[in-house]
């Protein structure tokens, strides 16, 4: 659901309303757009190609939105544990979602000369690369990356860690 979400929602959402026109979507093998099919591994999570954004900072927006609107979902979830007593499914739902910081995380490895997912994977940084691109110093994007996915695992740790004993 992540990759589906970082494709679609990030990528897709927002290049269309950077002035685009989704022309394909692929999630793990399977092409969603045009054609709904099964493609076969790629060797990458997702895709997702639009076609006719009209300038550079709507591509840059477009390749940041990926990582970056699941990292806004795991910030959502995260807030909503707080906030909630739900119990059961709803929580196990938004403990899964605060996990989708570490779709960023992973995506800035490459920064560092580590595969994304660590044994495979691409070594270009997406979300590194477009925020550098739109005037973010790396490094800085690099802090960011790094000290927000520490605080959002420890505030879920400390949650979940909090439920179970009260």
């Amino acid at each position: 659901m992540g990759t589906l979400w970082h494709e679609v929602v990030g990528h897709g959402l927002v290049g269309t309303l950077a002035g685009g026109r989704i022309t394909y979507i692929e999630v793990l093998g399977f092409e969603l757009w045009p054609q709904p099919r099964w493609t076969g591994w790629q060797g990458h999570y997702g895709w997702c190609d639009v076609d006719g954004i009209a300038d550079q900072t709507g591509e840059h927006l477009m390749a940041l939105a990926g990582s970056l609107s699941t990292w806004l979902v795991a910030l959502a979830a995260t807030i909503a544990l707080y906030a909630s007593r739900w119990r059961g499914c709803r929580t196990a739902v938004l403990v899964c979602l605060s996990l989708w910081w570490i779709d960023l995380f992973t995506y800035t490895l490459p920064t560092w000369g580590i595969r994304r997912s660590i044994l495979w994977g691409p070594v270009y940084s997406e979300p590194y690369e477009a925020a550098v691109q739109l005037g973010m110093p790396g490094p800085l994007f690099q802090a960011f990356v790094v000290a927000t996915s520490a605080l959002l695992a420890a505030a879920l740790a400390i949650r979940l860690t909090r439920r179970s004993l009260g």
